[in-house]
């Protein structure tokens, strides 16, 4: 390798990388050289938001196959299928629109359906086809809940709320600020009392320690026999029994205590405090009240939401093309690699962001001046000094807008002022370019033409003419290839990628 040129090792890297994305692609992607496989079919669904073409078909967790296409159909959205062979499909299954996690992508859900209910042939319509609760929904029917709340407090504010419950109410709270204040005083006033008692505790858990480490087997036994008498609980429990009909019946002091009149009075000022809270709720007092009676949280919950949606339609809306081409150019016998990042915030307009690392390098011209006198005679030198950086690595930095079939771009290219024109042909299968850039007063521009053609989805060819109106002789023709792939192919390596434990 001693004779070859640095940048051809740098274009041989770069070939192998791009052999290995495309096994990594063809691979993690189970695509097919030989075109789409397996049977398709087609559902009607009301909406289909955020699914997108080549969106994966799943049942049971596990791809069956991937949307081919998405059309209008009388309103409705019609999703085509292409399904795996080995997945026959029952005439009853049924297709879901579903979510991968809170934000995450669109894919299509299918249950089986009937195991002895025909399958469905190629082209044949998928009937059952449902789509998940919206967002709008959702809010439709907290709203609808709201509305029951607000029925429940209205019926406790007539039910509970008169001046009797309330007096009730006021005279249990005093009675319990009495009973609180006697608690207090006597755990103050006994307080060396209690401070003896847990000396006394803490000396008993000591002895009982104690105890039960020198008598195990006396434990054991009583286990034992405590285990029998759990055995006689059922004539226990009998006898509770009857104690609770007696109860019930009103006989004996706790059958009296149960059903005398004082405790249904008492229920009664329980309701009656339920019945003051109500009121309290409906007349839009303290957080449940506002929260219930006062429109301004909703609309602000609404409104939030809504900004929420709008952020996150907006962020969807952008795309990001990855584009890497490498053309070997014939005159200088070497690689001349660029890589390029396109941002579309919309279908007709772009920014694009590149780097171009060029065999011929950087090219910069000075001109000197030199004044002699030799003689009595004075002349004057001109010295013009072009020299080329073959290290520096270049920008691109452009804005583009597409009318139609032809694509406007101003900005840097290889770090320099330019403009270019792309016209495409065949449905953007072919795309020819030229391009104009390093404009200056004492030299022509370089102007350079391509064309690129598209024979897969990821992959493309290019030939063409380099600085077509060099004066220097540096005119070369070229010849190369490229791969250009989106944010939706990132993410889906990155779902096929194998996760290790």
């Amino acid at each position: 390798m001693a004779g070859v040129s640095t940048e051809a090792k740098v274009g041989i890297f770069v070939l192998m990388g791009i052999a290995i994305l495309a096994y990594m692609t063809i691979r993690l992607g189970k695509f097919e050289l030989g075109g789409p496989e397996g049977y398709q079919t087609w559902a009607v669904f009301d909406q289909a938001t955020g699914l997108k073409k080549n969106a994966p078909v799943e049942m049971a967790g596990i791809q069956i196959g991937q949307v081919s296409d998405i059309l209008l159909d009388n309103g409705k959205a019609r999703v085509v299928m292409r399904v795996s062979q080995k997945v026959p499909l029952a005439a009853d299954a049924t297709a879901y629109i579903r979510t991968r996690g809170v934000l995450g992508d669109k894919y299509v859900a299918v249950e089986p359906g009937s195991p002895g209910a025909p399958k469905i042939k190629d082209g044949e319509r998928l009937a059952n086809a449902k789509v998940p609760t919206d967002l709008d929904q959702v809010m439709a029917r907290i709203g609808e809940v709201a509305d029951n709340i607000k029925d429940i407090t209205a019926a406790l504010k007539v039910s509970i709320g008169s001046p009797e419950s309330t007096q009730n109410i006021r005279e249990s709270l005093a009675n319990l600020r009495q009973l609180t204040a006697a608690l207090n005083k006597a755990v103050t006033g006994n307080e060396d009392r209690l401070n003896r008692i847990m000396a006394n505790v803490d000396r008993f858990t000591g002895d009982l320690s104690q105890l039960s480490g020198e008598n195990k087997k006396a434990l054991t036994e009583t286990i034992s026999n405590f285990r029998l008498a759990s055995a006689q609980m059922q004539t226990t429990v009998a006898a509770l029994d009857s104690v609770v009909q007696k109860v019930d019946k009103g006989q004996g002091s706790i059958g009296a205590l149960v059903n005398e009149r004082k405790t249904v009075d008492d229920l009664n000022a329980v309701l009656a405090s339920l019945r003051d809270v109500a009121q309290k709720i409906e007349q839009g007092k303290g957080t449940i009240g506002k929260l219930v009676n006062d429109d301004t949280t909703v609309t602000k919950i609404d409104e939030a939401l809504t900004s929420i949606n709008d952020y996150l339609a907006r962020a969807d809306a952008w795309k990001v093309y990855v584009t890497y081409r490498g053309d070997y150019m014939f005159k200088q016998a070497s690689l001349r690699s660029e890589l390029n990042v396109r941002l579309q915030p919309r279908a007709d307009r772009f920014f694009l962001v590149g780097v171009v690392d060029d065999p011929r390098g950087r090219r910069s011209e000075s001109d000197q001046t030199q004044t002699i006198t030799r003689g009595g005679v004075t002349t004057v030198e001109h010295r013009n000094t072009v020299t080329y950086n073959r290290d520096d690595i270049t920008w691109n930095l452009q804005f583009g807008k597409r009318f139609y079939d032809l694509t406007l771009r101003a900005g840097i290219f290889s770090s320099t002022g330019g403009l270019a024109a792309d016209y495409y042909l065949f449905n953007d299968a072919l795309k020819l370019t030229m391009e104009a850039y390093r404009f200056r007063t004492d030299a022509r521009p370089n102007l350079r033409f391509a064309a690129d053609y598209s024979f897969w989805r990821y992959f493309f060819v290019t030939a063409g003419v380099d600085d077509i109106l060099s004066q220097d002789g540096d005119t070369t023709f070229f010849l190369g290839g490229g791969i250009l792939f989106s944010d939706d192919d990132l993410k889906f390596l990155l779902t096929k990628a194998p996760v290790s434990p």
